[in-house]
């Protein structure tokens, strides 16, 4: 993947005739160009944006990060870019570091961060026994921070400041779309809180421990069956089995990125079923209130506390 890389890079020096001169990159249609390396951020940039500049998303929707690699377009579109906005997982950092004149941000600037992982017996979103998840190591923090309300508030203060330095004639326009993003993100947040509240420190299943943001946000407890990118050994589903059983689990939560099999296989076990819940998924209000709900409706009104 990094040779196609650097071979693409040598598109950057002829890319900007695709896109007009100036200052920065602007497209045919004047609007400026900035990418972003998820779905969820470059929702975030399209709410501050609105139509002023023109956002894309390098990863596409449903894909993983550990396996993605971008193609020639992907490629054309970071580099004619003004700005790439990234969270610096590492997939980003490797698809930008042969795009040597692309100005990166990092918009998860004071968020608040966690430690990675899905063992909850180690605090919520922590983990003890990985060795490498993409590059991170041990104790390393999770890159997932938008699953947090408050988190992706700090990333649209972030890109609002970063458009208003690339673009003062529109700080007005930036400003007043993220004041209203950060409004529905409080009211999304206040719903999420009341439904989830009656199911405070109970445990949910997942195959990939992505959510460690969300369940530290709402007080709930997170189990993934796959731990640190390896292959879940027989002694760790058996583990994941017994706790799922003892909290009356009913469902097994599968990213969509990831083979679904071993959840298949621990729904199976304890008599429920697999459901999909994304957390790379674009539209990011929309998401965390469709996780809440369908991870309410996994506890099931049955279920123990």
């Amino acid at each position: 993947m990094i040779k196609s890389l650097n071979m693409l890079a040598g598109l950057l020096s002829g890319v900007f005739f695709f896109c007009g001169c100036g200052e920065q990159p602007v497209c045919n249609d004047g609007k400026l160009r900035v990418t972003a390396g998820l779905p969820p951020v470059a929702h975030i940039a399209r709410a501050v944006a609105g139509d002023r500049i023109r956002i894309n998303a390098m990863l596409p929707e449903g894909k993983s990060p550990h396996e993605y690699a971008p193609g020639p377009q992907d490629v054309r579109n970071a580099s004619a870019s003004a700005l790439f906005l990234s969270t610096g997982l590492p997939f980003e950092l490797r698809a930008v570091k042969p795009l040597a004149a692309v100005k990166v941000a990092d918009v998860s600037e004071g968020t608040l961060k966690i430690p990675f992982g899905g063992d909850h017996e180690h605090g919520p979103g922590c983990i003890h026994d990985h060795n490498d998840h993409e590059g991170h190591h041990h104790e390393a923090m999770d890159p997932h921070v938008w699953l947090d309300p408050g988190n992706a508030g700090v990333i649209a203060k972030n890109i609002r400041d970063r458009f208003s330095a690339l673009d003062p004639a529109g700080r007005e326009l930036y400003e007043r779309n993220c004041a209203a993003f950060l409004k529905e993100l409080a009211d999304a947040d206040e719903k999420i809180k009341k439904e989830l509240a009656p199911f405070a420190g109970r445990e949910f299943f997942v195959y990939h421990a992505a959510f460690g943001y969300f369940a530290h946000r709402y007080k709930l407890k997170q189990t993934a069956i796959e731990l640190g990118g390896r292959e879940i050994a027989p002694a760790r589903l058996a583990e994941v089995i017994r706790r799922a059983r003892a909290a009356r689990a009913k469902v097994v939560f599968v990213q969509p990125q990831f083979n679904p099999a071993s959840s298949h296989a621990l729904a199976k076990a304890i008599g429920g079923k697999a459901a999909p819940l994304d957390p790379l998924a674009g539209d990011v209000k929309k998401n965390l209130l469709e996780m809440a709900r369908v991870i309410r409706e996994g506890f099931g009104e049955g279920a123990a506390k």
